[in-house]
């Protein structure tokens, strides 16, 4: 089933459900130490924002299954790379994250995706209409020139590409919504790709924020 699911995730051009008009996505992954206190330091930091109208959408998961399981992860989907950079005062953010969630959390990554818009039908995070659950895979093909055919044969009603930028290690992320939070299954090896990471993350809506749309 997922491997239909992946070999069926290109989609003609004229059908992408994408509201806003970036394709960069930037997730930020860490360990907590101390939950409740993380929780409530996070929450002052997303008050910083408001604050300073910061019209980006951040959405906040935890981790369920997968190597990193119990870790945080919060990002941004649907911007652009001037976006990102142009935000009210990166510096600034960076300090008050710092100061508020920041003694309780250890850094995990630091990722940096674009969505390859033709070949994803779902793009729900750029349209700020996120999931409960998502299953999400880090993928590096082992054949890049038998993946990308396949990847592209068939139409897919639901799930979204992303290519890793320049800085990532990885060619590929998969974002599929997930049903529950049980662990994701294998992928098929006739697909000929390497399964970096493999993961469900629960959507936490109290730890997100998502400005309305001007």
């Amino acid at each position: 089933m997922l491997f239909q699911l992946l070999t069926g995730a290109a989609l003609a051009a004229a059908a992408p459900a994408v509201a806003q008009t970036g394709g960069t996505a930037h997730l930020y992954a860490y360990r907590i130490s101390r939950r409740e206190a993380f929780e409530r330091g996070y929450r002052d930091h997303l008050r910083w924002h408001a604050a300073h109208r910061d019209k980006l959408a951040w959405y906040a998961w935890y981790i369920v299954s997968g190597s990193r399981a119990g870790a945080f992860v919060d990002g941004t989907f649907g911007t652009t790379p001037e976006g990102l950079a142009r935000r009210p005062d990166p510096d600034g953010d960076g300090a008050n994250f710092k100061a508020t969630a920041g003694p309780f959390v250890t850094p995990l990554g630091d990722e940096g995706w674009e969505l390859v818009r033709q070949a994803s039908r779902a793009a729900d995070l750029e349209a700020r209409r996120p999931d409960r659950f998502i299953n999400v895979y880090m993928i590096e093909p082992k054949d890049a020139a038998s993946f990308d055919p396949a990847k592209e044969a068939k139409r897919q009603r639901a799930g979204a590409w992303y290519r890793g930028t320049p800085a990532s290690s990885v060619r590929y992320l998969l974002i599929l919504p997930a049903g529950s939070a049980t662990k994701p299954p294998a992928l098929d090896p006739g697909l000929r790709v390497r399964t970096v990471r493999a993961e469900t993350w629960r959507y936490v809506p109290r730890l997100a924020r998502i400005p309305r749309e001007q």
